[in-house]
């Protein structure tokens, strides 16, 4: 029994069902037929082939010379027919299987977002599509869904849009064979609805003028894909100069047209539809992210409040809303006057499956794309909560594993993480012990408001808590609501946030307030050798981590890095802008430092593991780094920025393990100077 099923297994899981059946049945077709039995003749038993010819049973008697031929045939053929009804069974559990989710088994493709790339092109895609029912049924005017980052919020929004928008009607291929047509009402919907939907995911800047104009690139474009207004028969010629007036506003970056902006859109569709639009904001949240760790926040909150206290509150032409977004900006601060909002976080009860795959989803998925490691699968992803759901998986790490087939950490730093990094940077060092316990696997008990008040942010120990939540760090279990407060036990999501955690957070408190002070210090000072001295330091503090981390990818150690520095650095933004993973130039570098006084010196910062094809030491890995830095021009922005080219610092970070060396353009300003001198006297361990 037990070969049997390793022989399928292997089978059954490493090739396509079908196919590999068609490849037994040729084979089938070539081995001997009938049944092997035997004879006593002389009191000894003699083995025969047994067939039916013609209605007929005849036998054949095996000479000695053929046995072992004969033999070996007839054990291929049983071991054949027992693994062509194993896949038989397969087959017809997915033949069930794509009957409610006929995408499963489409190629897996990374990168894209929007339901008409998955349906449209035949792509990898799970059914969401039963969220527009249970939207419909529920039937509150303006609902808030916040989820973590990665969580499949982008592409559940584009589906609500391609479903209800009248420009769509003539296309119902691309619903008919999910759950939401199951629905006679949810099918009578369908393509009714005039649709507005914008993100302000891209609306990130170094100011409040950058990020403005961001938005106002997007609210552009939002106007855009309506442009077919201008030729409304039941338009008047001052609706369509109020159209072309907008726009004209925002593409040219007049913020006097954004609070408007949707209110009047709404009108107009309304006017040429005679249905009241849906309106759906993306990744609402982002801007205010970047305006409070970027030192913009009440421009930014203003703009923010009006634009959707104009939308949302005072629109008569509004049908319904979607907003998405991580965390959940607290009511006075954003929505203050709005009585008809619904609220779905992460702990609430309601439309607990429509972000995230469940696990019987991903067991599915594995299924259909012929890949049995469903325990590892879990072990490493599984451990998401939302309300009373367990057992929800992060769709970016399981779309990304189906793709590479390679268990590691596919988690990327964001605008969230930079935030979280902020917040700790002013979390009280004693309270160090309670994150130090999660790192066990021990959840601590507390009471949190998932309300978010950045102008209340620092000082507020709650907020750390709050943040890690939402971003999906942290999960709450046995949640108990008292309004807006929230008490529960909290712990590390799963085993790929942990290797996180322990790049990110951990970093961030377990090196103390020396490793911020020595670092910077270092940095400013242009002193490679004492950045190579903390470094070295907080790795050889840090040994679990490179002990759990051995086999989490060849990115896993430069991710501890970047995570690491950042979280070194963070006790500069008052002076400086830190931007992680941003293009600028020809690529993508790891880390800018803007700063805020022009006449200061700037720094880029780029991190690489050995590769040993390329590389002999570290020092050939830091000067490699160092050369992608000028080959790629990642100066650009900031040159752009108007920092000198003269007060622009590369630095170039090389590492194996805990060895880390450090190079830089220009080079440090002391050369002579190639001792560890500030940090020999205060290291720590």
């Amino acid at each position: 029994m037990i070969t049997t099923f390793i022989y399928r297994r292997e089978c059954v899981m490493s090739t396509n069902p079908t196919k590999r059946i068609e490849e037994i049945d040729r084979r089938l077709e070539e081995l001997p037929k009938g049944t092997l039995t035997y004879k006593k003749i002389k009191g000894k038993e003699q083995p025969y082939i047994q067939r039916t010819i013609d209605g007929k049973s005849v036998s054949y008697y095996v000479k000695v010379s053929e046995r072992e031929q004969v033999f070996m045939e007839f054990e291929e053929r049983t071991k054949l027919l027992e693994e062509k009804r194993h896949l038989t069974a397969y087959a017809e559990g997915l033949k069930d299987i794509l009957k409610h989710n006929p995408y499963l088994s489409a190629q897996v493709v990374i990168g894209y977002q929007d339901f008409g790339d998955f349906t449209c092109g035949q792509q990898f895609y799970v059914d969401k599509t039963h969220f527009i029912t249970e939207w419909l049924r529920e039937g509150t005017k303006i609902t808030l869904i916040t989820r973590p980052r990665r969580f499949g919020k982008t592409t559940l929004l584009s589906t609500v849009r391609m479903f209800f928008d009248p420009r769509y009607a003539d296309h119902p291929e691309y619903f008919c064979k999910l759950r939401v047509w199951q629905d006679e009402r949810s099918r009578s919907m369908f393509g009714s609805t005039p649709v507005i939907s914008t993100s302000f995911g891209g609306c990130k800047g170094i100011d409040y003028k950058q990020s403005i104009r961001g938005m106002m690139g997007q609210l552009d474009t939002m106007y855009a894909h309506h442009e077919y207004l201008l030729d409304s028969p039941r338009l008047t010629e001052e609706d369509k100069e109020t159209f072309k007036e907008t726009r004209w506003g925002l593409f040219h970056n007049d913020t006097g047209h954004i609070e408007n902006s949707i209110k009047k859109l709404c009108e107009l569709l309304y006017k040429h539809f005679g249905v009241k639009p849906i309106v759906l904001i993306d990744e609402y949240d982002t801007p205010l992210i970047e305006a409070y760790t970027d030192g913009y926040w009440d421009e930014m909150i203003t703009t923010c409040r009006q634009l959707f206290h104009n939308t949302l509150k005072e629109n008569d032409y509004l049908g319904r809303a979607i907003i998405t977004g991580v965390t959940k900006v607290s009511k006075n601060s954003l929505f203050s006057d709005l009585n008809n909002l619904l609220v779905a976080t992460v702990t609430d009860d309601i439309y607990t499956d429509c972000c995230g795959f469940t696990e019987q989803e991903v067991m599915d998925a594995l299924k259909c794309q012929n890949i049995d490691d469903m325990k590892k699968v879990k072990e490493m992803y599984d451990g998401f909560i939302i309300g009373h759901q367990k057992d929800i998986y992060n769709p970016w790490s399981i779309v990304n594993y189906m793709h590479d087939r390679q268990l590691r950490s596919y988690w990327i730093l964001t605008s969230s993480n930079k935030l979280i990094g902020d917040i700790i940077c002013r979390h009280p060092y004693d309270k160090k012990y309670e994150i130090e316990q999660l790192m066990t696997g021990k959840p601590i008990h507390k009471v949190i408001n998932e309300n978010i008040t950045f102008q209340y942010l620092d000082g507020d120990e709650n907020s750390l808590w709050s943040l890690l939540l939402a971003v999906g760090y942290i999960k709450a279990e046995n949640v108990v609501k008292d309004n807006e407060w929230t008490e529960c036990d909290v712990s590390v999501t799963n085993k790929e946030v942990m290797s996180m955690f322990r790049t990110q957070i951990i970093a961030m408190f377990s090196n103390g307030n020396i490793a911020y002070e020595n670092f910077t210090r270092a940095l400013i000072r242009h002193r490679t050798w004492d950045m190579i001295g903390v470094m070295e330091d907080i790795a050889e503090y840090s040994m679990s981590y490179f002990d759990t981390a051995k086999n989490t990818g060849k990115h896993a150690p430069e991710n501890f890095y970047h995570g690491l520095v950042l979280g070194l650095i963070v006790s500069m933004r008052k002076e400086y802008r830190i931007v992680s993973n941003r293009e600028s130039g020809e690529g993508r570098y790891d880390i800018a430092i803007y700063p805020f006084d022009k006449t200061k010196d700037a720094y880029i910062l780029e991190f690489k593991v050995l590769n040993e094809h390329r590389e002999k030491t570290v020092q050939e890995t830091a000067q490699n780094a160092l050369k992608q830095i000028r080959t790629r021009n990642y100066e650009a922005d900031l040159l752009a920025y108007g920092i000198p080219a003269d007060h622009i610092y590369k630095l170039g970070f090389g590492f194996l393990g805990k060895k880390v060396w450090v190079v830089s353009d220009p080079p440090e300003k002391d050369e002579k100077d190639q001792v560890r001198s500030e940090w020999d006297n205060l290291r720590f361990r």
